[in-house]
C-alpha cells in the first residue's frame, strides 16, 4: 500500500504573480470582502492572547493578515509568490499596520519549531503540491498547543453554493462570472471533510475536526 506522504500533486496552474496577482488582489479588495475579513479575524482570534504570533501560509493579497495585526497580533505571512509579497507589504504600509510577509514555500518552511501560536490558512491548500509536508511543517512551527486552521473549498459544494458565495462579494458582472467559472474549476481539486481528514491521519497531527457551510470546509488542528 503507497504512502500518501510520497505522493506529489500535479499543479493547476503556475505560482501567480505580475499583472495576474494584481487583478487578482483587485477583484478581492473590495469593501464586502475585507468587512468579511475583518470580522473573520475577531472571530478566529478570539481565544487567543494579547500580542500572540500568528503565521499566515499563502496570504495572497494580504487584506487578511492585515486585519489580524490590526488586532494587536505579531503577524507574519509566507506565500510562494513574491508579487503577493510585493503587494501585501505595500499594503500594510498603507494601513498603518505592521507585518512581515516573506516568499517561501509551505511545504519546506524558514522558520524555527514553535515560532507560532496560531496558524491560518485560507483558500489555499487545495493547490498545494505537497498536502501532507504542508501540514506537518504548519504542526512543526506551531508551539505545543498551538492551533491550525485551513480554510478552503469544500469539494462537495454544489452550484448554488458558488453562486450564493459569489453574490456576497457584490462584484461587477464580468467579474462575478470569470469567479464563478474559476470557483467550478477550482471545486474539482478541492477536498471533501473524509479526504481531508484521511490527510490528516498521515500528519503528525494525526486528527482534527472538520466542518463545511455553503463552498466552505474549515479544518481545525491543534499540536498537542
Amino acid at each position: 500500500m503507497s504512502n500518501i506522504k510520497d505522493r506529489k500533486r500535479f499543479k493547476l496552474m503556475p505560482e501567480m504573480g505580475g499583472a495576474l496577482a494584481r487583478n487578482y488582489a483587485r477583484q478581492r479588495g473590495t469593501e464586502p470582502q475585507i468587512e468579511h475579513w475583518r470580522k473573520q479575524a475577531r472571530e478566529l482570534t478570539t481565544d487567543l492572547p494579547e500580542g500572540a504570533k500568528i503565521l499566515e501560509v499563502a496570504f495572497g493579497p494580504g487584506y487578511f493578515a492585515v486585519e489580524l495585526a490590526r488586532l494587536g497580533f505579531s503577524v507574519t505571512g509566507l506565500d510562494v509568490a513574491p508579487t503577493f509579497v510585493e503587494i501585501a507589504s505595500d499594503y500594510a504600509r498603507a494601513q498603518g499596520v505592521e507585518a512581515e510577509f516573506r516568499e517561501g514555500d509551505v511545504a519546506a518552511m524558514p522558520f524555527e519549531d514553535g515560532s507560532f501560536d496560531f496558524v491560518v490558512c485560507q483558500a489555499a491548500f487545495k493547490n498545494f503540491v505537497w498536502p501532507v509536508k504542508s501540514l506537518d511543517e504548519m504542526y512543526r512551527v506551531l508551539r505545543p498547543g498551538g492551533t491550525a486552521v485551513v480554510q478552503d473549498m469544500n469539494r462537495d459544494a454544489t452550484d448554488g453554493d458558488i453562486v450564493r458565495d459569489v453574490e456576497s462579494m457584490k462584484l461587477g458582472k464580468l467579474a462575478a462570472l470569470g469567479v464563478r467559472q474559476a470557483l467550478g474549476q477550482l471545486r474539482r481539486r478541492a477536498y471533501t471533510p473524509v479526504d481531508f481528514s484521511g490527510l490528516v491521519a498521515e500528519t503528525a497531527f494525526r486528527t482534527c475536526e472538520v466542518t463545511t457551510e455553503g463552498i466552505s470546509l474549515d479544518v481545525r488542528l491543534t499540536r498537542p
